[in-house]
Formats: C-alpha cells, sequence, structure tokens
C-alpha cells in the first residue's frame, strides 16, 4: 500500500509539471502569433520573386522571344515598374501585387 501513494504522489506530480509546461507553451506560441500577425507571407514573397526574375529574365533575352516586338516589350517593362512602383508606395496590398505580377507573366508568354 506504501507504493500506491507514493506512485500516485509521483504520478501527481507529473501531471502538475506538463501542466505548467503546457500552459508556458500556449503562451509562447500566442505571444509568437500575436507578433508575426502583420508579416508578409513567407512563401508568396518568395513566388513573387521568381516571378519577377521570370518577367526580367523573358524582357532582357532576345533570342528566347524573338517573336515579341519591341513596343510590346516597353509596355511589360512599364507596367513592372509601375506595379512595382505602386506595391513600395503601399498603393496595393500584397495578394493584389503577386496577381498582377501573374498577369504580366501571362502576357510575356502570350506575346
Amino acid at each position: 500500500m506504501d507504493y500506491f501513494y507514493l506512485f500516485m504522489i509521483a504520478g501527481l506530480g507529473l501531471v502538475f509539471v506538463i501542466l505548467q509546461f503546457d500552459k508556458q507553451q500556449r503562451s509562447r506560441v500566442n505571444l509568437l502569433l500575436k507578433n508575426a500577425n502583420d508579416v508578409q507571407p513567407l512563401l508568396m514573397k518568395r513566388c513573387m520573386d521568381q516571378k519577377i526574375n521570370k518577367i526580367n529574365a523573358g524582357l532582357t533575352v532576345d533570342n528566347c522571344h524573338a517573336h515579341m516586338r519591341d513596343n510590346a516589350k516597353q509596355n511589360i517593362g512599364a507596367s513592372l515598374q509601375q506595379i512595382a512602383g505602386d506595391y513600395h508606395a503601399g498603393k496595393i496590398s500584397l495578394p493584389v501585387y503577386n496577381d498582377k505580377l501573374g498577369e504580366l507573366l501571362e502576357n510575356l508568354g502570350n506575346k
């Protein structure tokens, strides 16, 4: 019977330690989520960087898009500069910027 009480007390102590650890971890996660609330999505930024690189490569490489006219290249380049300027000035949000880059990339592929 003495072992029963010993294991019961040790078990209660272990449960108390686990609950304290869980409470501490929940408060850390909530603090992290509160701080990361205004951080831009990393994967979307990565996707945008890839789109910008593809657009720039498409505008600079002549042999890949030889059938593309200079006028169309200038229009896409001007649109890219305007969209990037609007995004950096805070006029458009990140998802809208990403969508517009996707449209430019499609236009570059179609021309």
